[in-house]
C-alpha cells in the first residue's frame, strides 16, 4: 500500500472525496487557525503595553516640557532619551552589574515613578484644562513644583524603616514570644546597604525569630558577600520564596541564603520551639496553595505560621486550621494612586485580616521595587507580639 495520500473511488457522481480535504484541514488551514489566534493575542497584547508606556511614561513628559516651554520642539536624541533612556538604563545594570550602574538603574526607575506621579496630575489638568482654560506657563510651573516636592518626599520616604507592632492573641504556649516579618527587600533594585540597616533595626527588637516572606532579592548574580548582613541576625530568620525569585537565578538564591545560616522552606514545614513554621513556595495560580498545603504534614501541638509571598490561599490556611499567615508582595500599591489599581487584584492590600479565628498578615514591604519611591505607604518592619487569648 502507497504510504502517500489514500484515494476514495465512488460510482456515484454526486460523491466527492473527503480524503484530501481533510488532510488539508489537519495540516494546513485549521491547524493555522490557532496560529493566527495566538498572533493576533500577542499583536494585541503588544500594543496595550505600547499604548500605556507611551500614555504614563512618555506623554506627560513632552507635555509638560511643551506647556514650559511653548517652543520646544523635541529633536531624535530628546525623544530617544525620554523613550528608551530609562530601558537602556536597566538593562546595562543587568548586564554589567556594579555599584554605579545600580546606582544608575534606581536612577532610571525612580524617573519612571515621577513619570506615573506626572501622568495623575497631568490627567487632572487636562480635565480642568477643558473646562477652565489655564495660562500654559503658570500650570507647568505649578505642576513642575508639585512632582518635585512628591518625588523628594517619596524618596525620603523610602529610606526610613517604620516598625509596625500587633498584636497577635494566641494560646499559653506562645504568649510573650516575638516574631519579626520583613518582606518584599528587593536587593538588586536596592543597594545591599538597605539590608544592613534592616538587619540592624530588627535586632534591637530581639525578636525569637525572623520571618522573610519572599522577594528579598530581584537580580541574579547578587553575591553572598552583599547578602552577608543576613548571617548577623540575632535570631533564627526562615524565608520563603517570592515571585522575584523565582524570575532569577532560584536555585542560586537557595544555596547561598542556606550558607548563611538563613532557614529556607520550600513548600515544607519545621518545629522551632512552640511554633510550626510552614513555608509555601510561590506560585501563579492560587488555585494550586490548597494543594501545596495538603501534602504538608501540620501539627496540631504547636502554633502553625505560614509563609506565602503574595496575600492568596487565606481560605486555605483557615480550612486547614493554621491561626497565623503572614504575606507580603503588594507593597500597598507603594506610589497613589497605584493603590487603588493593586487593591483591585488583591482586596487583603495591607495589614491584620481575620477569618473563622485565623489571622493574615499582609506586610506593605520592607524596601521597595523599581522606583525608589514611597507615597501613600511605608517602609515596613512587622514586630508581632503574641497575647494570651
Amino acid at each position: 500500500m502507497s504510504a502517500g495520500r489514500s484515494r476514495i473511488v465512488s460510482s456515484n457522481p454526486n460523491f466527492e472525496p473527503v480524503g484530501e480535504p481533510v488532510a488539508e484541514a489537519v495540516g494546513g488551514p485549521v491547524a493555522a487557525a490557532p496560529r493566527r489566534s495566538r498572533l493576533g493575542r500577542y499583536v494585541l497584547r503588544t500594543a496595550v503595553v505600547v499604548a500605556l508606556y507611551f500614555s504614563i511614561l512618555v506623554y506627560p513628559v513632552i507635555r509638560l516640557i511643551g506647556l514650559l516651554l511653548p517652543t520646544w520642539t523635541p529633536g531624535t536624541l530628546e525623544l530617544l532619551t525620554i523613550i528608551v533612556g530609562p530601558i537602556v538604563c536597566r538593562v546595562w545594570y543587568e548586564r554589567h552589574p556594579t555599584e554605579a550602574t545600580r546606582t544608575l538603574a534606581a536612577g532610571a526607575l525612580t524617573w519612571l515613578g515621577m513619570c506615573f506621579l506626572l501622568f495623575s496630575m497631568m490627567v487632572i489638568f487636562e480635565v480642568v484644562n477643558l473646562v477652565l482654560p489655564l495660562p500654559p506657563q503658570a500650570a507647568g510651573a505649578t505642576i513642575l513644583i508639585g512632582i518635585v516636592v512628591l518625588s523628594i518626599a517619596g524618596f525620603i520616604n523610602a529610606q526610613l524603616l517604620h516598625v509596625e507592632r500587633v498584636s497577635i492573641p494566641g494560646p499559653a504556649t506562645v504568649a510573650g514570644r516575638t516574631l519579626v516579618q520583613i518582606s518584599d527587600v528587593h536587593i538588586g533594585s536596592r543597594s545591599p546597604r538597605l539590608l544592613r540597616r534592616i538587619v540592624d533595626r530588627v535586632n534591637t527588637l530581639k525578636p525569637d525569630y525572623v520571618l522573610i516572606t519572599g522577594d528579598l532579592i530581584d537580580f541574579a548574580g547578587i553575591s553572598r558577600i552583599e547578602l552577608a548582613a543576613l548571617g548577623t541576625f540575632n535570631a533564627p530568620a526562615i524565608f520563603a520564596i517570592g515571585n522575584h525569585e523565582r524570575y532569577v537565578d532560584l536555585v542560586a538564591i537557595d544555596e547561598r541564603l542556606r550558607s548563611l545560616g538563613v532557614i529556607v522552606l520550600r513548600d515544607e514545614a519545621q518545629i522551632h520551639g512552640p511554633f510550626q513554621f510552614i513555608g509555601i513556595d510561590d506560585v501563579d495560580a492560587a488555585a494550586r496553595i490548597p494543594a501545596a498545603l495538603g501534602r504538608i504534614r501540620l501539627s496540631a501541638q504547636h502554633y502553625g505560621v505560614l509563609l506565602y509571598h503574595r496575600p492568596d490561599g487565606f481560605d486555605a490556611a483557615v480550612d486547614r486550621g493554621i491561626p497565623l499567615m503572614l504575606a507580603g508582595h503588594t507593597h500597598a500599591g507603594q506610589i497613589i494612586p497605584f493603590n487603588l489599581i493593586v487593591k483591585r487584584i488583591f482586596p487583603r492590600i495591607r495589614g491584620l485580616y481575620e477569618l473563622d479565628g485565623s489571622r493574615l498578615y499582609v506586610s506593605p514591604g520592607t524596601g521597595t521595587w523599581g522606583p525608589v519611591l514611597r507615597i501613600g505607604s511605608r517602609s515596613e518592619i512587622t514586630l508581632m507580639e503574641f497575647i494570651a487569648a
